[in-house]
């Protein structure tokens, strides 16, 4: 089956007449958008299609800045040297939160520590004082008339244990827990599994799994034993995976979804080959790394910032990067 070119419209070739003849001129793509009254993004994949080198600004690298930015930039490293917060910065430029910190990321200026308003120093004594009264997390939230995973969120931040109530409270000296205890204890060093302990005392898998954890013990899990459905994929898997296919080859192959090829190659540890670029991405995906490059590369810029300014989601930005080679930086695991 031959599938037919599409053929271009009128408006289009003659956009990139326009484009071309403007290029010539040894114009930047911000020159040639405002002269034509086009989006950047658009000029950037006519240009694209028509495989021509483009400058982002006209005889430099780096974009340039108007008087306006650059006094905007003046004043904000004279209230940053004087050791203002980025509210107060705000206050006395009038200028957005954002702007202010995206003006610190490009002057590479440290942005300085949030100050707490007198709200939440006023909310952080006063769970300190009810806490230490005993009150628990619950009766604080109804004390303060704040939601529960806020009371939760103060006590973690100033690094305050909570106060059971309840049975929660009582359960560390029970009788009746200490023998539960100690039955889990003995079940554990027999090497039962969760299920064969639960079953055996009558108890849920929750509970097992919640008082093992509480008393540090390790729990032996029953693997469930794999379908023949399972072991046959599996197989197929391996065998095309040795044959050198790559996922979404052997997931056409086998027509399953790529996610499942994955999760099986996963679980039998073989190590999966990407697809190579081939450079057959839509012209608007090659303009989108475009123009991330230069966002990222040249003006210094954050992902989020590159999110906002181009009205992208942030897995958008990141696929942009990675696409481009840029080492990801992994997201810090909250301690619990």
């Amino acid at each position: 089956m031959v599938h037919k070119l599409r053929t271009l419209s009128p408006q289009t070739l003659a956009l990139e007449t326009d484009v071309q003849k403007y290029i010539r001129q040894d114009m930047s793509v911000p020159e040639i958008a405002r002269k034509i009254g086009r989006p950047a993004p658009t000029i950037y994949t006519v240009l694209q299609r028509l495989g021509n080198p483009f400058k982002r600004v006209k005889g430099t690298e780096r974009q340039q800045r108007s008087a306006k930015t650059l006094a905007i930039e003046e004043e904000v490293r004279k209230y940053s040297e004087q050791g203002l917060s980025v509210a107060e910065i705000v206050e006395r430029t009038r200028r957005s939160e954002s702007n202010i910190e995206r003006i610190h990321h490009r002057l590479r200026i440290p942005l300085p520590p949030r100050q707490k308003s007198p709200q939440t120093l006023a909310l952080e004594a006063e769970v300190r004082t009810y806490s230490k009264q005993g009150l628990s997390a619950p009766e604080i939230a109804k004390r303060t008339g704040r939601p529960l995973r806020t009371i939760y969120y103060v006590l973690r931040r100033l690094g305050i244990p909570r106060n059971y109530t309840g049975r929660a409270a009582y359960s560390w000296n029970d009788a009746k827990a200490r023998a539960f205890e100690t039955e889990l204890r003995t079940y554990s060093e027999q090497g039962m599994t969760v299920a064969e302990i639960a079953k055996r005392t009558g108890r849920p898998v929750g509970t097992i799994y919640f008082v093992l954890r509480r008393l540090r013990l390790p729990f032996i899990r029953e693997l469930r034993p794999k379908s023949p459905k399972t072991r046959a994929l599996e197989d197929e898997v391996r065998k095309y995976s040795e044959q050198g296919m790559k996922p979404p080859e052997i997931a056409r192959k086998i027509g399953r979804a790529r996610s499942t090829i994955h999760s099986v190659l996963n679980r039998l540890g073989i190590p999966f080959k990407g697809v190579k670029d081939t450079g057959l991405r839509n012209p608007k995906t090659r303009a989108f790394d475009a123009e991330v490059k230069w966002y990222y590369f040249s003006l210094g810029m954050s992902s989020k910032d590159i999110a906002s300014i181009t009205r992208r989601d942030m897995k958008t930005v990141y696929a942009a990067l990675h696409r481009l080679g840029v080492p990801l930086r992994k997201p810090n695991q909250r301690s619990v």
